[in-house]
């Protein structure tokens, strides 16, 4: 019988891990069928068909998939790749960004397949060996193969792979100790997809070498021998920890000069380029930003005058820029500004008070944040992060402000999405206003989140909690019933009656539960009228569809159209972090913080069903657990792709 072929496509991780699935698949006795070389066709087969807004390597791994499915492949090899094997000794995670993970669930989504097999395994190159065996084991049965077979595979694969990056570096290692004092060389700085598909880095590699210039790439570095975790100590993306690795380097050597190619509508590099142009200081290097309407000529020239510049710059060294990532510290007590996401930023401030630490929510957000965020950012962030860093600096150009006594909090985690790397881009943005001693305070919602909340309290976490619940509940009740309330305005009044009074609660420990009782009566009072309206479900980006500056106000305009909105409320987000902070624990064996983050749980549901009681008759109260919302999501999405995606989709 003739052997069956596994098409992989020539795009985005499998680029970089192609030695590996070929060793793996060729070992199970497949024939493994790499896609085409990217071409002006593939291009425009992936662009036509792209149905979503998405950086250009994804719309070009969907003319790459396709051009698969029209050669008749038996499988079609589309894994969702969560990490990289972490060989730098410095940093634990090392993510790959959403777009990369979730290409399996998108291409299905995208388009028709045909009948093609679909061969989509989660794989975590980052956990140990015998992890990752069992992954594969548990799709490679569907294959026909034997758990010893698949396993003795993988050993050959993981061998092969790690022949590939020693080969690379062996190579990088003779073509650095070439270079003399005079020779000027440039480092092309790129993800393995851009800068080694002639489409995606433009052929500049061997324009440059025509111009009598030698190109290198970033791979030849000795990137993981660098320590660059004590100024970026979040960079929780692999490519990204590599990127700053190789800015490090270069910005010390007098012969290395870089050209970072980059993607129009990459999320990473939206915060990786000024993390980058911060790191090179002073030092001439190049950033190209590439997409789908790219032309060659244009790059050339700016290659050019890129050299005239290092022929003429007196910089061969980096201006050293030491990046602090200053934060507030146990038992300090500055005033704490939080940005005002929704009123659920006052409760957050109460419980502060409650603590002993004095908080102050800034004000809401309008076009003035708007201007000094993207004056200081480069626009290519994400809005909550532009929206966030104006409130900042808005608040810095306050008389009152007092650096001395100041700091900002600021939500964080731990990937793969970028909010974690908002404290980091607001931290550089602080030190140039000058104000390098005023911290800011972002606590990790990995498994490090219950020591970084309790510097400010034991009980903090719980009181925030409590609040955060209890204007969940009157914000149900204001979207169930204003509506239909006889009276225009009566529910938004005995909202606003109420708010202060848990605020208060919150802030002198006071009985919660009581002040819920009295809000349910006070919500029972109104007149309503009987005609039910068409129902619109709010889901989304956690910050934008709570933040009603940039969600335009999109409730009260529903309202004002006839319609009654049910939104996903802000604990489920705490919720989700407790299932994804359990899932770890069980990966990495940390059976004090499963058990810890378990009583937590436990101990905040039972929380949330007392507070939201009074209103049982509220037909929305009752939230179905993070359980239930990620198997509903599960037909569409794994629960190994972390972000709100999957709570979107389940919802």
């Amino acid at each position: 019988s003739p052997i069956p072929t596994i098409g992989i496509a020539r795009a985005v991780a499998l680029y970089e891990l192609y030695p590996f699935f070929k060793a793996f698949f060729s070992e199970l006795g497949f024939r493994v069928l790499f896609s085409e070389r990217t071409n002006k066709e593939l291009i425009h087969k992936g662009v036509e068909n792209a149905g979503i807004d998405t950086c250009f390597p994804v719309k070009l791994a969907y003319g790459h998939i396709l051009s698969l499915v029209e050669r008749g492949v038996d499988y079609l090899f589309l894994p969702s790749i969560i990490n990289l094997k972490q060989e730098n000794p410095y940093f634990s995670d090392c993510y790959l960004c959403p777009y990369v993970q979730s290409l399996p669930y998108t291409a299905k989504a995208t388009f028709n397949l045909g009948s093609v097999k679909i061969l989509s395994p989660v794989i975590r190159f980052n956990l140990k060996s015998s992890q990752i065996e069992n992954d594969l084991v548990d799709f490679a049965e569907t294959l026909g193969q034997t758990a010893s077979k698949i396993r003795e595979a993988y050993r050959v694969a993981e061998k092969t792979q790690d022949d590939f990056r020693r080969a690379i570096a062996e190579r990088g290692k003779e073509v650095l100790a070439g270079l003399s004092e005079e020779d000027r060389a440039i480092v092309i700085i790129s993800r393995p997809y851009n800068g080694q598909d002639p489409a995606l880095n433009l052929e500049l590699p061997k324009k440059l070498r025509d111009l009598d210039t030698l190109a290198i790439p970033m791979d030849f570095l000795p990137l993981d021998s660098v320590d660059v975790s004590s100024e970026w100590p979040n960079m929780y993306w692999r490519l990204g920890q590599r990127i700053l690795s190789a800015a490090e380097i270069i910005s010390r050597d007098p012969r290395l000069f870089a050209l970072y190619l980059t993607n129009y509508g990459c999320g990473p590099d939206s915060f990786i380029c000024t993390f980058f142009r911060t790191k090179m200081g002073e030092k001439p290097h190049l950033v190209i930003e590439v997409d789908e309407h790219s032309a060659d000529v244009g790059a050339i020239t700016r290659c050019e005058a890129f050299l005239d510049s290092i022929a003429h710059s007196k910089n061969k060294i980096g201006k050293e820029r030491r990046v602090r990532t200053l934060s507030i510290k146990k038992g300090e007590r500055k005033k704490i500004y939080l940005p005002y996401m929704s009123d659920h930023a006052l409760a957050l401030a109460s419980a502060f008070s409650a603590c002993g630490v004095q908080a102050e929510v800034m004000p809401p957000s309008n076009e003035e944040s708007v201007f000094w965020g993207r004056k200081h950012t480069t626009g290519r962030e994400c809005y909550p992060a532009i929206i966030t860093t104006g409130d900042m600096v808005r608040q810095l150009k306050m008389e009152n402000f007092d650096p001395e006594n100041s700091c900002f909090f600021m939500g964080g985690s731990s990937g793969p999405c970028r909010f974690g790397q908002y404290s980091m881009l607001q931290r550089l943005i602080l030190d140039d206003f000058g104000y390098t001693n005023v911290p800011i305070y972002a606590p990790n919602q990995a498994k490090n989140f219950f020591a970084d909340m309790n510097i400010v309290g034991k009980d903090f976490e719980r009181l925030a909690w409590k609040g955060i619940v209890a204007i969940d509940v009157l914000e149900k009740a204001l979207r169930r019933i204003r509506p239909y309330e006889v009276e225009k305005g009566e529910t938004e009044r005995v909202y606003q009656e109420h708010l202060p009074k848990i605020c208060e609660a919150i802030k002198n420990r006071g009985n919660l539960s009581h002040l819920m009782e009295e809000a349910a009566k006070g919500f029972s009072k109104i007149e309503r009228a009987n005609n039910r309206r068409p129902v619109i479900g709010l889901v989304g980006e956690f910050f934008v569809r709570s933040h009603s500056f940039s969600n335009e106000d999109i409730v009260k305009k529903l309202e004002a159209l006839g319609l009654e909105v049910w939104s996903a409320p802000v604990n489920e987000w705490f919720l989700y972090r407790n299932f994804r902070r359990n899932m770890h624990s069980m990966l990495d064996s940390d059976w004090v913080c499963l058990l810890t983050t378990i009583i937590k749980n436990w101990v905040q549901v039972r929380d949330e069903h007392k507070l939201s009681h009074p209103f049982s008759s509220l037909e929305t109260i009752n939230e179905p657990s993070t359980s239930k919302i990620l198997t509903m999501a599960e037909p569409y999405i794994h629960k190994t792709f972390e972000g709100e995606a999957i709570m979107s989709i389940g919802k």
